[in-house]
């Protein structure tokens, strides 16, 4: 049960070719009716996106990084401006209503951390996990005097923890992480700092993982030299084991390499350096798809210098320049790749298309074939998108009986035990809010009772013949 929310992830990440109805969300930082960003939605093909929330400064503008799906069925985010003392909120996202509500000023509990540029993801606890670029209570390089932070959100109550403060004067720690995280079968986080403090005080960035259960931080790898200036990306784990990620800058042809780290023996390669043909300035990471290819962008290079879609094949260390974009079909993506449930890649660029807004586009593996699927025009949809797509079932919106007198369950909400009475022998079954099956009997003598002490807090539904209830778990 803790793992669902991860599972469903990479069950879509590396199985493709299964059919279901979803959506795909993300957000663009401006445009809208206050050209304040907005957040909108399509099918799961790509067909139909449309604008779904206008960002207001007062609770939050501009935002940046991926929605996050939540086990109590919000989409979670971060802005980079807005809130209080017009700077940057956690906020979250009701898919089924609309309602969005800013539940964290990050600016305003500066020792917490604020300045976040990547999303969330959701933990095996069923906690949502972040990073801060700035704030916290260690110290920072360069311009920044905060080292930012390791941040937990409790979707059950909205409650912001820190939980570790990045310093760049302790040892060789990392600071001011712009990336996503990864969670790992061993419980711990992975993720990257743009700078770090080096013998010379040279800011390069960092690879460190971060064990909740004991507090510990590890710089597990000191970028310089051959790559440095990881940004976006989050790392991934590839079926080989190893993490790979992309840097910025430095390589061969100082135009930035993608790499790969061996956890077993703490070794780190340049399996391959970037070239100006080929794609130059990744901001973004990499994904690994079901064909077993990572699949990756760039912000420049290529035959328009506007940047490029790639694969890397981690077997043949075989690196393929896909697609140039041109303008037209799209400029300088920021993020990362997803796969959709249709096995198709999806992503977005933050400029480029008819109006220079940036466009939404798929990429069909198989047949190669490129398919811008929507211009941003600022007003109608938004403008620079700067997120990494999130997949959602599309059953999020799903509705309870007209009748619940007929079949009763209590209690509701409920921590340990529900009841459920009938007056009609017939089967229930229990599905989370990503529509996955929980729990499925028959009631026998009209009532059941059902041990739901191990599950996830959480909303959940329970389908009888007459229709469905929701319930929560505390």
């Amino acid at each position: 049960m803790k793992t669902k929310l991860l599972s469903f992830i990479l069950f879509f990440a590396l199985c493709g070719c299964v059919e279901a109805q979803t959506q795909l969300w993300g957000t663009c930082t401006k445009g809208g009716t206050t050209n304040q960003g907005t957040i909108w939605v399509a099918n799961g093909d790509g067909t139909g996106l449309h604008k779904v929330y206008d960002f207001v400064n007062a609770t939050g503008a501009f935002p940046q990084g991926g929605l996050t799906l939540a086990s109590n069925g919000y989409l979670y985010g971060v802005t980079f401006l807005g809130g209080y003392e017009d700077s940057c909120v956690c906020y979250k996202y009701n898919p089924v209503t609309g309602v969005y509500t800013d539940f964290h000023d990050l600016y305003q509990y500066q020792s917490l951390g604020f300045n976040a540029v990547s999303g969330m993801i959701n933990g095996a606890d069923g906690n949502l996990y972040g990073l801060c670029r700035e704030g916290g209570t260690g110290i920072g390089a360069g311009l920044s005097p905060w080292g930012g932070v390791l941040y937990k959100i409790d979707p059950a109550t909205d409650i912001y923890s820190d939980i570790y403060n990045f310093d760049h004067s302790i040892g060789f720690g990392g600071c001011n992480p712009m990336s996503g995280l990864l969670q790992l079968s061993d419980g711990k986080f992975y993720g990257t700092t743009s700078d770090m403090w080096m013998a010379g005080g040279v800011g390069t960035g960092s690879l460190f993982s971060y064990d909740q259960s004991t507090n510990t931080y590890t710089t597990l790898y000191g970028f310089g030299v051959p790559g440095y200036a990881p940004m976006y990306g989050t790392l991934i784990q590839a079926t080989n084991g190893k993490l790979y990620g992309l840097v910025d800058s430095g390589g061969v042809h100082n135009n930035g390499v993608i790499y790969s780290f061996d956890l077993t023996t703490n070794t780190y390669t340049d399996v391959y350096d970037l070239t100006t043909l080929g794609g130059t300035r990744p901001s973004g990471g990499v994904i690994q798809a079901s064909n077993g290819l990572l699949y990756g962008m760039t912000r420049f290079g290529g035959a328009n210098n506007k940047g490029v879609i790639f694969s890397y094949n981690i077997t043949t260390n075989t690196y393929t320049d896909l697609l140039d974009f041109n303008g037209t079909n799209g400029a300088s993506p920021q993020r990362s790749l997803k796969q959709g449930n249709t096995g198709k890649l999806f992503g977005t660029t933050n400029k480029g298309g008819i109006y220079g807004y940036g466009v939404a586009f798929s990429y069909d593996i198989p047949t190669s074939t490129y398919t811008k699927l929507v211009d941003f025009d600022s007003l109608t949809l938004g403008a620079y998108p700067d997120c990494e797509l999130t997949e959602t079932p599309t059953n999020l919106g799903i509705s309870e009986i007209t009748n619940p007198s007929s079949t009763k369950i209590f209690p509701n909400p409920a921590t340990s035990f529900i009841n459920i009475i009938s007056d009609k022998e017939q089967t229930i079954t229990i599905t989370d809010v990503l529509g996955q099956t929980i729990y499925q009997s028959k009631i026998i003598n009209n009532q059941s009772s059902i041990n739901i002490s191990s599950w996830d807090k959480g909303v959940y539904f329970v389908k009888t013949k007459e229709g469905v209830q929701k319930i929560i778990k505390e």
